[in-house]
């Protein structure tokens, strides 16, 4: 199993009309486990959760928080800290480019 982003293309995403127009790989499982819930955690994040939804106008707040946990892995790494860094690093572009080319339209981000 494995943790991925989804984004849904519509005004809310339990609309049934919404699709999943694209998916953004995030971490193994037992890494996401071992790791990233902790970093999670100590750094208190708040969108960038698991189960958790979040639109495009909250993508700025997600880039902070994922430079904290970059930050706090950083520090904190382990043996996949060089996997979790690069994940964060195209996760940050991928967010970004959404971000920046489709600003004014209506998707949502679902991490699970």
């Amino acid at each position: 199993m494995s943790v991925s982003l989804l984004v849904f293309k519509g005004e809310d995403f339990n609309n049934s009309k919404s699709q999943v127009i694209a998916e953004m790989p995030v971490s193994f499982q037992n890494v996401w486990n071992e790791t990233w819930e902790k970093a999670i955690s100590e750094c208190k994040i708040k969108i960038f959760v698991c189960g958790g939804m979040f639109s495009i106008n909250a993508i700025p707040s997600v880039l902070t928080e994922l430079d904290s946990i970059f930050d706090w892995v950083n520090n904190n790494g382990g043996r996949d800290m060089k996997y979790i860094q690069n994940r964060i690093q195209e996760l940050k572009e991928f967010l970004n480019g959404f971000y920046n080319e489709q600003e004014n339209l209506d998707y949502w981000f679902d991490l699970g």
